[in-house]
């Protein structure tokens, strides 16, 4: 039921039922953050006094004020003895901003209801314990589990200091992301581009590697949305034969993932600003993927889209690196006898397995591992259908 209906039975309900109806409220208040507030986690707020909401929130920046912060400076009435329903935890240490413990127990509230603890260790649990040692009574646990779900990649990131990998393909209805002589286009249609440039947005961070550098020379940045701060371009490149002129080198923030194996010269040939990260690699000769999630972690990367291509998809997925895979299908069939598929390993590692293939887990079944995301009516993939006649920027996985 929509929240404004919910609000017109609200004084008939349970003081449980209530809370759950605000913080419901504080729920949609926080996607309004979802391009902008990463590496910082999506948080919503709502202030309540004598059964009506007086201020919202929502933290939509990084770096900007928090949630608790923006509904505080929203209220429409004295916030004095009213109740704060946030979906996180709020901050009780100085970061960018000061606590907000501080504005809360300043600003004269009674009541605290919490989703879910913050998972940051300089955070969790403390503000609960600082707000009722200054008289506020505090609730948690209100809808926790939809609370959790806003976040995954910042409380994966506070647990493990490693980011959260989300893969992307784009495929025709029987699999196939190319034909043998490489053409691509267009497989997807521009609703899946579109759809592709808002998850982008959504990163700290997108990578390809060489093969999809060098076959498309991708832009890989956010366009067609007005963001604040694009993600940092990530190129996988163990031996660095990207070209000094490669369109990924035009974006402000660009990551050279190399090897040992990458000559010193073209590292000089790169533009002033590139950052180049020099990892070990992995038996194949390749950059290594868990150092390489380690470094990215550093920069402060919790949230990683890979685009592409096969080889580099099937390593995040064999090596247990993936957490989300989403997957756009078209109604369209390519065939061949040398098509390029969407995800590539070796075979040995099939003929390994005791059971055929990697399950794909449900994104709305809470499960972790992967998922896939649904759009339209197509169940267990994003579905977007080209246009006839119709060749219009992005293409897939530039």
């Amino acid at each position: 039921m929509a929240y404004g209906l919910w609000l017109m039975a609200i004084d008939t309900m349970t003081q449980m039922d209530k809370d759950k109806i605000f913080m419901f409220r504080a729920l949609e208040l926080a996607a309004r953050g979802r391009y902008g507030a990463h590496p910082n986690p999506l948080v919503g707020a709502v202030i309540v006094k004598k059964g009506r909401i007086i201020g919202e929130g929502a933290h939509l920046r990084f770096g900007g004020p928090h949630a608790e912060i923006n509904a505080l400076r929203g209220c429409a009435a004295s916030p004095q003895g009213a109740a704060l329903y946030v979906t996180l935890e709020p901050c009780s240490t100085y970061g960018k901003t000061p606590p907000c413990t501080q504005a809360l127990i300043k600003a004269g509230l009674k009541r605290v209801v919490i989703g879910v603890p913050d998972p940051n260790p300089a955070n969790s649990g403390k503000a609960a314990g600082l707000l009722r040692r200054a008289g506020l009574k505090v609730k948690t646990g209100t809808l926790a589990k939809e609370c959790a779900a806003l976040n995954p990649a910042f409380n994966k990131f506070m647990r493990t200091g490693l980011p959260f990998v989300t893969l992307k393909a784009a495929q025709s209805l029987d699999g196939k992301t190319a034909d043998a002589a490489g053409r691509s286009r267009w497989i997807s249609g521009p609703a899946a581009r579109l759809e592709t440039h808002k998850l982008r947005a959504e990163a700290d961070a997108v990578l390809a590697g060489i093969g999809t550098v060098l076959s498309d020379d991708p832009l890989l940045n956010v366009r067609g949305m007005a963001i604040r701060r694009q993600p940092w371009v990530v190129a996988l490149d163990s031996s660095l034969r990207a070209p000094p002129l490669a369109r990924i080198f035009k974006n402000e923030r660009v990551i050279a993932a190399v090897t040992r194996r990458a000559p010193v010269a073209a590292m000089k040939r790169l533009k002033p600003g590139v950052k180049i990260l020099v990892l070990p690699s992995d038996g194949g000769g390749r950059v290594s993927l868990p150092a390489l999630l380690k470094e990215l972690g550093v920069f402060g990367v919790a949230h990683l889209f890979v685009e592409g291509g096969g080889k580099v998809l099937g390593s995040f997925i064999s090596e247990g690196l993936a957490d989300r895979f989403i997957c756009f299908s078209s109604p369209l069939i390519i065939g061949g006898t040398a098509s390029k598929s969407p995800v590539v390993w070796p075979d040995a590692l099939n003929l390994k397995r005791k059971k055929l293939g990697v399950r794909i887990k449900r994104e709305f079944e809470g499960e972790r591992n992967f998922s896939l995301i649904l759009l339209d009516t197509v169940e267990l993939c994003r579905f977007a259908p080209p246009r006839q006649g119709v060749e219009e920027n992005p293409a897939p996985g530039t």
